[in-house]
């Protein structure tokens, strides 16, 4: 019988996990309460266990709150809160939180250690305005900027808290969340009726969302390109059309790095139309000419 030494194994209500045999118990009555539905076996409940006794919480708790993907522990961050909040050392104070971003300011006995702030601009150059989680950014930001600032300022500031582990919360992991921050259960969908076969992606639909989130260029200005041409997607325009719009995109985003128009242009053309004209391959062929773009020495290219 191996004993078990975690941090913090003091469990509401005076139970102790003391060895193998008593996490085993648990696991086991956990899987078959079949309340978790990323927990089906009691490995996986144990392991769930296991990850939130190391960072401090309770079986209860880590079931519900922590998740691990691929390899990572996961917790929601009103867990991190809270552990800051208990913690004898660190201390939090929210002094900005509003729509557009969130500050957070971090004490270590009782002294200011630095502050974490996440905006709608960080949020934007993460892509996570477009994410699987976009909608619930776009109806609950002040959550979601409370949830980012509050994981980075943990991980810089007190990631002693968590015995070490590197925390993330799940939406920085990809996984979908509510407006709490708490993975959302999508078991039941597995219950539905099959759905009708998805058809596979246009190559001209494929090729401008390539070379769009290459440039990360907006995507409601491609939509109003395309509603100006009377379609919906890029498949249903002619060829030229198609080069039209990957040439707008490419020359929108050179604007602000050449400085006279028909430079760009004229760059557009040599580097990127007439290199894919010769069967060179559009997207590396435009990372090329990105790069060249903002070389030291692009002027002097140009001239």
């Amino acid at each position: 019988m191996s004993d078990i030494t975690p941090t913090n194994v003091q469990i509401v209500g005076g139970l102790v996990i003391r060895n193998i045999d008593d996490l085993s118990r648990i696991s086991v009555m956990l899987a078959k309460s079949g309340f978790f539905a990323d927990a089906k076996e009691a490995a996986q409940c144990g392991v769930k266990v296991l990850a939130g006794m190391e960072l401090g919480f309770g079986p209860l708790a880590s079931m519900v709150g922590v998740h691990i993907i691929n390899g990572k522990p996961s917790i929601g961050a009103n867990l991190m809160a809270a552990a800051v909040k208990r913690s004898d050392k660190y201390n939090y104070r929210i002094t900005r939180h509003d729509n557009d971003g969130c500050t957070i300011v971090f004490y270590e006995n009782g002294e200011v250690i630095g502050e974490s702030t996440f905006t709608r601009d960080d949020a934007q150059a993460a892509g996570a305005l477009d994410g699987k989680n976009g909608h619930t950014w776009k109806k609950f930001p002040r959550n979601m900027m409370f949830n980012r600032a509050m994981s980075n300022g943990v991980r810089w500031y007190c990631p002693d808290i968590f015995a070490g582990s590197v925390t993330y919360t799940p939406e920085e992991l990809d996984l979908m969340v509510d407006e709490e921050g708490n993975t959302v259960d999508i078991s039941n969908s597995f219950q539905q009726p099959p759905l009708t076969v998805v058809q596979p992606v246009h190559p001209q639909d494929l090729r401008v969302r390539q070379i769009r989130m290459l440039l990360d260029y907006p995507l409601d200005l491609v939509k109003e390109w395309l509603h100006f041409q009377n379609v919906e997607r890029p498949s249903q325009l002619e060829q030229n059309l198609v080069d039209e719009l990957i040439k707008t995109m490419c020359l929108a985003w050179a604007a602000d790095k050449i400085d006279h128009p028909n430079h760009a242009q004229n760059s557009y053309l040599k580097h990127v139309a007439g290199v894919v004209a010769k069967g060179g391959d559009e997207v590396v062929t435009i990372q090329n000419w990105m790069q060249h773009v903002q070389s030291p020495h692009q002027a002097e290219a140009l001239a």
